[in-house]
């Protein structure tokens, strides 16, 4: 065959390709009743999907099709397209987190029989809907060998319980590759229900609210924690009304009062509340310090006045956490095989100065293609942060200074009392933000490579506000393990040895150091290699113990991640949640006993079943504007 020939067969499979995918995206959004839903497709996304909960960015993704002519590729972004098209036709994200315990393994039960309830209905109504999704799930099983598992403990109880409770309320029977799971789940859980099954919520089927009352009591029957106590009046969705937002803040109010003498033992400060809004019209720093990217290399090598400990915190900070989550905040179940080959380094230890310097000159080529958009959001969000910092005026007083601006009232009515004004501080809290993130193999290229321009332009704008802002990052020290593993078979591969990968926590800026002397580490980044696996939840206790020490007011961790914890050393050698299960426990303890604000975006990944303070974003050249926007509403507070 020639090359002539070849370019054109390979422009005709493209073709093909592409009139597939149009046609699945076209399917998608008359399943869901939502035109409007933007549709892309990634190599590495996965069959199944998490529910959209609340999201700023109506869009999805579906696997990408590698070969045309493989009938399972076709099948597996059918069915893709199929669940999603579900979850967005026939799940209301409000009323679902209404009603989502705190519980990291309640809260996985919940969403797995709404998972189910959404896909069971749209098998029920479309034979076509029924045999993609079995077909799938089918292939899905195979994939992650329930089909030969002997131990229940080998399938985590939430995906058991969405594989048999799709199965009972879809009335179809299991696929060939799930029926294990029958064997294993089905009994344990048909004896802790008695008389009940999960078919008897086949009746509230089409109507969440009611099946969410009784899936509720199934639950707690099933012995699940935080479904006893949830009344009614919370199985309503978010906001529907001033009377409901009502109730629900003084439900707010309430927990908080409860939680207060836990809180204060812990010596963390209040959030920041109150607005106030003033208009400036100086944007000239931002140009001006766009301009010290053409600063020399002796300056930013310049020796800091900072005496740094270790782990890379100020030592004047360094005052000891009262509840260190290093402690308390894990998973009761999460183990740690070894410590002794993870390491905190600082980005420069990582590579010679001529390869920061390098790695800085290829961010800056970068930055030149996005800096106006992202100049621009950040303009935007200097003009609101410098607005509730600056003075501002108290009018009608009885004493002051003369308001000039009321003296034609006097004019035209001599009788009408001089108005006088008053200058007064803007209330401010001083504040600190960490920005964490991840540095796994998936963010390498595009995504990697925006987040460092973003955090570059961030730190600019907000140490011109007086905000000290920490970049860290996180990733592991080697593939598949690393010498965490290679001790491990050594020592006769133990059961469920807990973590087994050497984690490396990056820190790329401390919050004490100037833009100008850590501009360079941020192009470490782009270093090839750097990036492998991420385990998050260490991480972020990592991250939050850093800043829970620091003196001020008001603190803040913004988290930029683009998917679940994977380790694969990790994950072959334990049950598959226990990083995800100990993620959702580090987070629940941050949210609920520590007064350090919690934050996160997710790029093309549903970070929303972690963190309750999230959005996700489809493609990350999004991230500059939902970056800007997430902070300009955690700074309007």
């Amino acid at each position: 065959m020639t090359d002539n020939e070849n370019k054109h067969l390979l422009r005709e499979r493209q073709k093909e390709q592409e009139i597939f995918k149009a046609a699945t995206a076209a399917a998608l959004k008359a399943l869901s009743g939502g035109e409007d839903v933007s549709v892309s497709f990634n190599a590495h996304e996965p069959i199944a999907a998490r529910l959209p909960f609340s999201d700023n960015y109506k869009a999805t993704k579906l696997p990408a099709i590698g070969n045309p002519d493989d009938k399972s590729q076709k099948l597996n972004m059918r069915a893709a397209a199929d669940i999603r098209a579900t979850h967005i036709a026939y799940h209301n994200a409000a009323l679902h987190k209404s009603s989502k315990p705190d519980n990291p393994e309640s809260a996985l039960a919940w969403d797995a029989l709404e998972r189910a309830r959404c896909e069971s209905i749209g098998m029920r109504n479309l034979q076509g809907v029924k045999e993609n999704l079995n077909q799938a799930l089918n292939i899905e099983c195979k994939t992650k060998r329930y089909d030969g598992i002997d131990n229940k403990d080998d399938c985590p109880f939430a995906e058991a319980l969405y594989i048999l409770g799709r199965s009972a309320l879809s009335e179809t029977d299991l696929p060939e590759n799930a029926q294990n799971l029958q064997a294993l789940w089905g009994k344990d859980i048909a004896d802790k229900l008695g008389n009940e099954t999960i078919a008897d919520l086949i009746p509230h089927i089409n109507d969440q609210q009611a099946f969410a009352q009784k899936a509720r009591s199934l639950l707690d029957r099933l012995g699940l924690e935080g479904f006893e106590d949830i009344n009614d009046e919370g199985l309503s969705p978010e906001n529907n009304d001033d009377e409901s937002a009502d109730e629900e803040s003084n439900e707010q109010d309430s927990s908080e009062n409860d939680t207060k003498d836990q809180k204060d033992s812990e010596g963390l400060e209040n959030p920041l509340t109150g607005e106030q809004e003033q208009e400036i019209s100086d944007d000239s720093e931002l140009q001006q310090a766009d301009q010290e990217h053409q600063e020399t290399a002796a300056d930013d090598g310049a020796n800091t006045d900072i005496q740094t400990e270790e782990n890379g915190q100020s030592s004047e900070h360094a005052q000891g956490d009262a509840n260190p989550l290093s402690e308390h905040g894990h998973n009761p179940n999460y183990r740690v095989y070894t410590t002794e080959f993870d390491e905190i380094i600082k980005a420069e230890e990582l590579a010679s100065p001529s390869d920061l310097h390098r790695l800085r000159e290829m961010l800056d080529a970068y930055l030149d293609r996005y800096q106006s958009m992202i100049t621009r959001l950040a303009n935007r969000l200097q003009r609101k942060l410098m607005a509730q910092q600056q003075r501002n005026w108290k009018f009608d007083l009885e004493e002051g200074q003369i308001d000039s601006t009321r003296l034609s009232r006097i004019i035209a009515n001599p009788s009408v009392p001089l108005s006088f004004k008053q200058e007064q501080e803007a209330e401010f809290k001083d504040t600190v933000l960490t920005l964490l993130l991840d540095n796994s193999g998936s963010m390498r290229g595009r995504p990697i490579t925006i987040s460092a321009l973003c955090a570059d332009i961030l730190i600019r704008t907000l140490e011109r506000c007086n905000i000290k802002t920490e970049v860290l990052g996180f990733t592991t020290r080697a593939w598949k393990g690393g010498r965490s593993r290679e001790l491990w078979m050594e020592n006769g591969r133990p059961d469920k040895p807990g973590r087994l990968n050497d984690i490396r926590h990056i820190i790329y800026k401390e919050a004490d150091s100037p833009w100008r002397r850590t501009k360079r580490n941020l192009g470490l980044m782009l270093k090839e290699g750097l990036l492998k696996e991420n385990i998050d939840g260490e991480a972020l206790a990592w991250a939050h113990n850093r800043i829970a020490r620091r003196p001020e007011e008001r603190k803040i961790i913004m988290v930029i991640s683009d998917g679940a914890p994977v380790d694969d050393s990790t994950l072959s050698s334990n049950p598959a949640s226990l990083l995800e299960k100990d993620l959702h426990s580090v987070i629940n303890k941050i949210e609920k006993s520590s007064k350090v604000e919690l934050c996160a975006i997710g790029i093309g990944h549903d970070v929303t079943q972690y963190y309750k303070n999230s959005i996700t974003i489809t493609d990350v050249d999004q991230l500059a504007e939902a970056l800007m926007h997430k902070l300009e509403v955690l700074f309007e507070k």
